[in-house]
Order: structure tokens, then C-alpha cells, then sequence
């Protein structure tokens, strides 16, 4: 049974072969392709968009196909991939095309110019969601403020973006229209898909996390660093929540003075958050007009040991996204023993149990936020019991074999049904 995956980032086999790095995103997928690819009766062949040529590759046995370009391929619409995946096509032979993701176009492609192979989709987040509420908790008239002139020169600010959602969703509609089966994490990506599309077959299937995740130990309340907060990925963008985070931490630092957020960020100054677009700039002000320079500690995008050591020493996790379908953060931090708290938006909402093994709060309500946050500080008592159900939760969804079992049980129906 021959499988192609469709992904929108270079994974780190093929990364490490052409001595790139690779992105941050999607990383569910690293374990997935790798056992996958171990399996007997199946061959996989991975092809993403990178560099300036049409590549194929071969890696530890699995095929690799490079389509020329970069994300503006991606985000907008490129006619002249329908030829190079007809090549692609003519040359592996498919029995299956697995798209991974809607957020691009690129695959979109593949199901216009070969429409016969049966297609099956990975819902991972979901843009016709998540434009919405691109700036969400910035008024218009603070965006317009801190529009950027770079920004206004190259027409890629928060609106132009939210534009440019607009617009994806309508190719995210039609690949999950085009495609015949689909898998999701969540009951809120089941309804979402089957709204769009009522003939598509679903299947709930689990995913791993990174290698490094299953070896690392467990969050230990003896050795954290008191009073930290892990927040990941938020302050890049509105629509992670970083201003209702902030906010929340304006809050808790009139108890807790030492209070630190810990969160990922390029091009930071020595740990300092710093200005670019119109939401950092904004940022920026905030968090000086609350005094919360030397509260804020940014470190660059890391690896995942790296990212295991900033979410373990933590005193708790907060995913504070305005639209998530299954945050990867979220669910490495419950696997960890972190308590978390989450949003409750989208996916999430069905990942944590309130009270039991992460607390929620309302996207705009930082004031609850804020009190959670403050509860698990002051109750050890508490963080043990958030900690140790979200690690009885968080190892029920990533059993490794299991899952990547389930997946390869859906590609064999799959394959019964149109054979």
C-alpha cells in the first residue's frame, strides 16, 4: 500500500539530510511518519513545498518530494503545481493521498489535477475559525495606532492578514468538500467538517508527541521555579492570547512580585521583548505602561528538550488562544504534569476537565485567569492534583503504538473500500 502525505513543512529527516532546520509546527507528525514508515505492507512517500527546484529525495527508505517555493506559494494559490503533482503522482502511484492540514493550497492542488486517488484529510487548525478572531482583544482603533509603516509598504498587517484568512477559508472548504475521508482529535473538528461536508466519513485518531516527550521525567512541584509561567507561542500573535495573558499577569503581580512568563519568541533582545509588527509594538507599549519588562522572558524557538526544560521548570502552563482545535501545547504540558490552563475555545474544551486536571477560563475574562493562576501558586495541594490527573488523561490520547496503529488500520479501510 503506497501512501503520500502532503505537509506544509520540511519534517527533520529531510530537514537533517539537507542540514535545515525545521519548523515548529505540525509535530505530531515527526513520531507518525517515522513508525509509519517502519511498518511493513505500507511505503510512504512525503512531499512539501521548499526550495527552488522540483526535488525528490530518498531518506532512511521513505521518499521525499520538494515542490519549488515558499509560504506565499502556499498561502496563495499556485496553478503551477497541478503539472508537477500529475509528475508526482505518475511516479509513486498513490493509493492514497493524506493531506495534512487545510491552512495552505497546495494541497488543494493535488485534488484538482488528480482527482481519482482517494484523498483523505488531517484536520490540524482550522482558518475559517481562527480568522475571525485574528485580532481579537485589540480594538481597531489601537491596530490603526500601531500599524507599522512597513506594514502599510508591504500590505501584510493584522487586516491584510485577516483578508488573507478570508480568503484561504474558501480553499480550506473546498479540500475538506474534495476530500472522502478525514480524521480529527476533537469533536469540535467532527462537527466543523461535517458541516462543511455531510458525505465525509470521519475517524477519531489520537496523535503522538515528539519522541523526547515519552523520556522525559515528569514535572516535579520540588523543583519548578515558583511563581513561573510557561506561555509558549502567545505573545507572537492576538489571536494566541498573549494580551489577555499580560493582562492576567498585570493582575498577579500585585501578589506575587516575582511573577515570570516565559515565552517563545524570535528576534528578542537578550531575553527582552521587543517591537515588529503591529501587535508587538502594541504589545511592547502594554507591557511597559504595566511595568512588566522584567517579568517577561522571551527565549527563541527551541527543540523539544529545550521546550521540555522552560515547560517543566513552571510553576503552571496557560494556553490562552483565541481558536485552538487541539494545541500541541497544551496537551505536551498535560503529558508533562503541568497544571494548565486553557481558553475555552474551540478544541480545548474537551481536553481538560475544570477543577480536575487543568482549570478554563472565558478568552476576555483575564480577571478569572488571573485567579486561577494564583490558586495553583498558593496551593501545592491543588498543582499535584492538576498534575497527576492530566498525566492519566494526556496518556490515554498518546499511547504511541496504539495510535499509529489506528492510523494505519484507517488506511487499510480506506484502501478495502476502493480497491
Amino acid at each position: 500500500m503506497k501512501i503520500l502525505w502532503i505537509v506544509n513543512m520540511v519534517l527533520p529527516e529531510l530537514a537533517d539530510h539537507l542540514n535545515i532546520s525545521t519548523g515548529s509546527s505540525g509535530t505530531w507528525m515527526f513520531d507518525l511518519s517515522k513508525k509509519i514508515s517502519e511498518s511493513d505492507n505500507i511505503e510512504l512517500a512525503i512531499a512539501c513545498v521548499y526550495g527552488n527546484e522540483f526535488e525528490k529525495y530518498t531518506v532512511n527508505g521513505t521518499t521525499y518530494y520538494t515542490l519549488p517555493g515558499n509560504g506565499h506559494n502556499m498561502l496563495r494559490y499556485t496553478k503551477d503545481y497541478e503539472s508537477i503533482w500529475q509528475q508526482i503522482n505518475n511516479d509513486f502511484k498513490p493509493d492514497i493521498v493524506h493531506l495534512h492540514g487545510t491552512e495552505y493550497s497546495h494541497g488543494l492542488s493535488f485534488l484538482r489535477s488528480c482527482p481519482d486517488v482517494p484523498s483523505f484529510l488531517s484536520i490540524q487548525g482550522v482558518i475559517s475559525k481562527i480568522g475571525p478572531v485574528t485580532f481579537d482583544g485589540i480594538s481597531f482603533i489601537d491596530y490603526i495606532k500601531n500599524r507599522t509603516l512597513k506594514e502599510t509598504i508591504k500590505c501584510n498587517g493584522i487586516f491584510e492578514n485577516k483578508l488573507l484568512f478570508k480568503k484561504n477559508s474558501k480553499y480550506e472548504q473546498e479540500i475538506i468538500k474534495r476530500v472522502r475521508y478525514a480524521t480529527g482529535r476533537t469533536f469540535w473538528d467532527k462537527c466543523f467538517m461535517q458541516t462543511v461536508n455531510p458525505n465525509i466519513k470521519y475517524f477519531r485518531c489520537n496523535y503522538n508527541l515528539r519522541d523526547e516527550f515519552y523520556k522525559a521525567e515528569k514535572w516535579d512541584i520540588n523543583k519548578i521555579e515558583r511563581h513561573a509561567i510557561y506561555g509558549s507561542t502567545s505573545f507572537q500573535s492576538a489571536a494566541k492570547g498573549g494580551l489577555m495573558l499580560l493582562k492576567a499577569v498585570n493582575i498577579v503581580k500585585n501578589y506575587y512580585h516575582d511573577v515570570k512568563v516565559y515565552v517563545i519568541l524570535s528576534n528578542h533582545d537578550n531575553g527582552r521583548y521587543t517591537s515588529g509588527n503591529s501587535f508587538r509594538k502594541y504589545m511592547l507599549k502594554m507591557i511597559k505602561q504595566y511595568d512588566l519588562i522584567d517579568n517577561i522572558i522571551c527565549f527563541s524557538p527551541q527543540k523539544a528538550p529545550g521546550i521540555i526544560s522552560y515547560m517543566e521548570k513552571c510553576n503552571v502552563a496557560v494556553i490562552p488562544s483565541a481558536m485552538e482545535n487541539a494545541s500541541a501545547t497544551l496537551r505536551e504540558a498535560m503529558h508533562l504534569g503541568v497544571p494548565s490552563i486553557a481558553a475555552y475555545r474551540g478544541g480545548m474544551t474537551e481536553l481538560v476537565k475544570d477543577g480536575e486536571s487543568g482549570f478554563f477560563f472565558d478568552f476576555k475574562e483575564y480577571e478569572y485567569l488571573a485567579g486561577r493562576i494564583m490558586q495553583i501558586f498558593e496551593d501545592d495541594d491543588l498543582a499535584q492534583k492538576l498534575s497527576e490527573n492530566a498525566i492519566k488523561s494526556a496518556e490515554v490520547w498518546h499511547q504511541r503504538e496504539k495510535n499509529v496503529d489506528d492510523m494505519i488500520n484507517v488506511y487499510k479501510e480506506i484502501y478495502r473500500e476502493n480497491k
